[in-house]
């Protein structure tokens, strides 16, 4: 993992000041993870660490937002699985739906990707979501892991780098 933490450092994905996270809550630093989807060779070389913890246990790849859904882009790609994608809330435009793209049934298994999970506020959005379709989750799959307490999403959380190791 000290090649994760170099390369993240790297791109300059470490943000000090004050910052509101997506729980609503404040933070001194901030990862900012849309600094990988944008570097093609950082993008293929997280989503390819990804896409191992996840190979064989996932028939989908879920996510929500911008941090999550190019990371699950690229791992869905790498794994050739569908992709589901979570809105926050229901639109009031168009058709209206919470989960666009491919929609899980009761035969799938879902793996959840997400960026960064500090409260796992956004995790626990894509598991409400996905399950009002009756489809199993295996986990969601996170790049940085801020929390040191144990986090309960409705689902196991399995994180690439805790975030200390980038902060050192």
């Amino acid at each position: 993992m000290k090649r994760l933490a170099g390369a993240l450092k790297k791109a300059g994905v470490i943000n000090k000041g004050n910052f509101v996270l997506t729980s609503g809550k404040t933070s001194n630093y901030y990862f900012d993870i849309k600094k990988v989807v944008s570097d093609p060779k950082l993008l293929k070389f997280i989503s390819s660490l990804l896409a191992l913890k996840i190979k064989g246990r996932a028939t989908c790849i879920a996510s929500i937002g911008f941090g999550g859904i190019p990371l699950a882009t690229a791992v869905s790609l790498k794994l050739n699985l569908p992709l589901v994608m979570v809105r926050n809330s229901v639109q009031s435009h168009g058709l209206g739906k919470t989960i666009e793209g491919y929609t899980p049934n009761k035969n799938d298994v879902v793996a959840v990707v997400d960026d960064v999970c500090t409260y796992g506020t956004s995790l626990k959005k894509i598991v409400k979501q996905i399950s009002k379709t009756s489809a199993k989750i295996s986990g969601c799959y996170v790049v940085i892991m801020r929390s040191n307490k144990k986090i309960s999403v409705g689902a196991p959380i399995h994180y690439l780098i805790k975030a200390e190791k980038i902060m050192s």
